[in-house]
């Protein structure tokens, strides 16, 4: 389940006493009841909610506690009527933005759910970092392309993997400045990926370069690294003017209809 509120994207978790941990809504088929009918009514009985189905996400297998194993088929919903109510299967919910119930979640095949949710086209969010820490540029005597993040912007790049986790990044795309590339290049390694290099990122770009790049983006999770000028005119055409957007800070910007929206800041790690 999920839904946009002044936090951005949100995901629905559930938490089940009986053991003790926070999963996606599922459950079993009865007799006769097709997956996606299943799905609903499961969702409903856990949530109090009532749900419109969207699009089918990637499947997950496993094996239980008990040595059987289990395939669970899943789609992504949004909420509508209904309130939910504490009981002896559910005892609680919580709506987290992607990232937080990236973190939150008790096993691994539950964030390989919401890395298949965020490559949807309509929940797929474009992530917009700051290269991280490189020092005093003052102080640098070379060409300032080539001037390397700091051992802070070091740590950054390194905690951006953590932190950026539960988007699912499919592309990496970062402006060819060292600085740039050495920030998002632990993430690409993480995630199997080449960093690509675009001028549209580079100091100095012009905005409707960067408007046709973002438009290139959308509908695919993606990680672009920039510097803070390029930064300023994204947030500037989105009505963002004046953002925050510190060095190694992130912006998540995600679809709203047809047009990317600012719709959370991450502040840098470590």
């Amino acid at each position: 389940m999920w839904r946009r509120s002044s936090e951005g994207l949100e995901v629905l978790l559930v938490h089940r006493p009986r053991y003790d941990d926070w999963t996606l809504p599922k459950g079993k088929l009865h007799a006769g009841e097709d997956h996606p009918t299943a799905a609903l009514r499961e969702v409903e009985e856990e949530t109090g909610l009532r749900c419109a189905p969207g699009p089918k996400l990637a499947p997950s297998a496993y094996v239980d506690g008990r040595g059987r194993p289990k395939v669970v088929r899943w789609w992504a919903m949004t909420p509508g009527a209904g309130t939910f109510v504490p009981g002896p299967e559910v005892d609680e919910v919580r709506w987290l933005p992607l990232v937080d119930a990236a973190s939150l979640v008790s096993y691994d095949r539950d964030r390989e759910v919401l890395r298949s949710f965020t490559s949807q086209p309509d929940t797929a969010a474009v992530l917009l970092v700051r290269h991280a820490h490189a020092g005093d540029r003052g102080q640098w005597e070379g060409d300032d392309r080539l001037r390397p993040f700091s051992p802070r912007g070091e740590r950054q790049a390194r905690a951006l993997v953590a932190q950026l986790a539960g988007y699912g990044a499919a592309r990496v795309v970062s402006s060819s400045y060292v600085r740039c590339v050495q920030t998002v290049d632990p993430l690409a390694r993480a995630r199997q990926l080449p960093v690509e290099t675009s001028a549209a990122l580079a100091e100095g770009a012009g905005r409707d370069d960067i408007r046709a790049l973002l438009d290139r983006a959308a509908g695919t999770p993606v990680v672009l690294c920039t510097h803070g000028d390029v930064a300023g005119e994204v947030l500037d055409a989105l009505s963002r003017a004046g953002g925050r957007c510190a060095k190694g800070s992130t912006w998540v910007l995600e679809p709203d209809g047809r047009r990317l929206v600012a719709a959370r800041y991450l502040e840098p790690p470590a």
